[in-house]
């Protein structure tokens, strides 16, 4: 064979596809447990749905749509009725009842060892009838009109008495949804078979595989190479190009997902913050509103948006974006302005600033390492001497847990098409009992916050609801409870001859690509 032959044989080779019934999918977040209710966690649940389903899904476009309920009404001011799909089976057979369902909120709510609970979408509910196979009935102690879309966050698993082990063992991990699972290596990949029981409409692929890839630069190649079909996370400098080669597709959508800084505001000897000399501070700064602002108003977040991200995402001052559901028109992102930081460093005590220690992740979001080493660098000219310590996200969420730090990245998703749940979960006053402050490590308290809160979860009018949480939302971003720089854009990248359905939820799943 001549060598030019050859050599487009090889080509060939390389940017062949996988058997065409099969999908291969390099994702950033991969799941930690086959246990749908044992980790609130967006790389866990990305990956049940395909195994697993809701009562009520939320669709493309975070707008709740019909799934293992096929009705719910509310029926007076405290309780709902739910009507179930007939004919819907799990992998193994058996049939869907109310009965799995009132097991599934019984325990979503109460799995041993979670390192974040599944309770804030269901404490609401007090009890759970069902007068038949096909029906269930919610009863609430208040009105709750969110009752559907915080449904949409709990997978229904069979009535099973099944352990986490016995999940993540495979033995378990039975859904009704479109897929089956085949085999799981923990942080290597998961592969699933087609479900051709499925009541929905079936997937085009009869084989699915995830493989876990925090790297970016390991995703692309792994593209690159023909070595996958599909990668989500694709990074922004390499947008361009992926874009360029005819082999590859990408496709982006504005996130409802914001990147910025949880601060600690407790009364307490601040982990990662001293003097300007190195000395301990009796006190923590963070408590003060003036170094909170000053922080803030010493990020030049356009330059991060333009320099860091390569302009693939949009400045945030909350965290609903323009247009939204809950969107506060009257609150701005923070203008960049070091002089004014300067100025409120020096009002609150601190004229030569002081030294901090920002706790990064490093395989959680696009560019978080390098966002956080640019905030550094913005901090210091400001007067604030702050270096970066940077780590997998499964040990930043585990000392982020113990509450070892001052400032710390996170990445604040909206996954309800509404600003309830994190106002809830990273705002609201710790209070176990009542499922408040779920992820609220900073420990800020606002009675006046808890209160619009309060009203609005009983508030049964969308438009008397909205104003309620517009006003929660301006009461707590004006303290500066939580310093949000930007919304993601999530970006995907994936073989010619694949046609792809982005999602605001920014999930990546195997369902949501089909043939060209």
């Amino acid at each position: 064979m001549p060598r030019a032959a050859r050599l487009l044989a090889c080509l060939a080779f390389l940017a062949a596809p996988a058997a065409a019934q099969d999908i291969r999918l390099g994702i950033e977040l991969f799941p930690n447990s086959l246990d749908p209710h044992w980790h609130n966690f967006g790389g866990n649940k990305g990956f049940a749905a395909h195994l697993y389903e809701p009562l009520v899904a939320l669709d493309a476009q975070q707008r709740p749509a019909a799934a293992l309920a096929t009705a719910w009404v509310a029926t007076d001011a405290t309780t709902w009725r739910l009507t179930l799909r007939p004919g819907v089976t799990f992998h193994d057979g058996a049939p869907l009842t109310a009965a799995d369902v009132a097991y599934t909120i019984a325990r979503a709510a109460n799995v041993p060892g979670s390192p974040s609970s599944f309770a804030v979408y269901l404490r609401q509910i007090t009890a759970v009838e069902t007068p038949d196979a096909a029906t269930v009935i919610l009863r609430t102690a208040a009105p709750f009109p969110l009752m559907p879309v915080y449904l949409s966050q709990v997978p229904i698993i069979r009535a099973s008495g099944a352990t986490t082990a016995d999940f993540d063992s495979g033995r378990a991990a039975i859904g009704t949804g479109p897929y089956r699972l085949t085999a799981f290596a923990r942080g290597d990949q998961v592969t699933m078979a087609r479900h051709d029981a499925y009541w929905g409409p079936a997937s085009p692929w009869a084989r699915a595989t995830l493989r876990n890839m925090p790297q970016p630069a390991t995703r692309v190649a792994a593209l690159l190479a023909g070595d996958l079909d599909a990668i989500d996370a694709a990074p922004p400098q390499d947008l361009p190009r992926l874009a360029a080669d005819p082999r590859l597709r990408v496709s982006t959508l504005v996130a409802p997902a914001v990147a910025g800084f949880h601060l600690d505001v407790t009364d307490r000897t601040p982990p990662g913050i001293t003097a300007a000399d190195g000395t301990p501070l009796p006190r923590n700064p963070l408590l003060d509103h003036r170094v909170r602002e000053a922080l803030s108003l010493a990020i030049q977040r356009d330059a991060i948006v333009d320099r860091v991200m390569g302009g693939q995402a949009r400045i945030a001052g909350q965290f609903m974006p323009p247009g939204a559901y809950g969107h506060a028109p009257g609150l701005a992102p923070a203008p960049y302005d070091p002089a004014r930081a300067r100025t409120l460093l020096a009002d609150a005590g601190y004229p030569q600033g002081f030294r901090l220690t920002i706790h990064c992740q490093n395989n959680r979001f696009v560019n978080d390492e390098q966002i956080c080493q640019a905030v550094a660098q913005m901090l210091t000219r400001a007067g604030i001497r702050t270096t970066v310590e940077a780590m997998p996200h499964v040990m930043h969420v585990a000392r982020s847990r113990n509450r070892e730090f001052s400032l710390w990245t996170g990445l604040w998703n909206v996954e309800t098409g509404e600003p309830t749940s994190p106002l809830v979960t990273l705002l609201g006053t710790v209070d176990e009992a009542r499922g408040r402050g779920q992820f609220n490590r900073g420990r800020y308290a606002n009675p006046a916050f808890d209160s619009l809160l309060d009203q609005a979860l009983a508030e049964l009018d969308d438009g008397a609801r909205e104003r309620l949480l517009i006003q929660a939302t301006e009461i707590a971003f004006r303290d500066v409870a939580l310093t949000p720089l930007h919304h993601q854009m999530h970006l995907w990248a994936h073989r010619a001859g694949r046609r792809h359905a982005p999602r605001l939820d920014g999930y990546t799943r195997a369902m949501d690509f089909t043939p060209d």
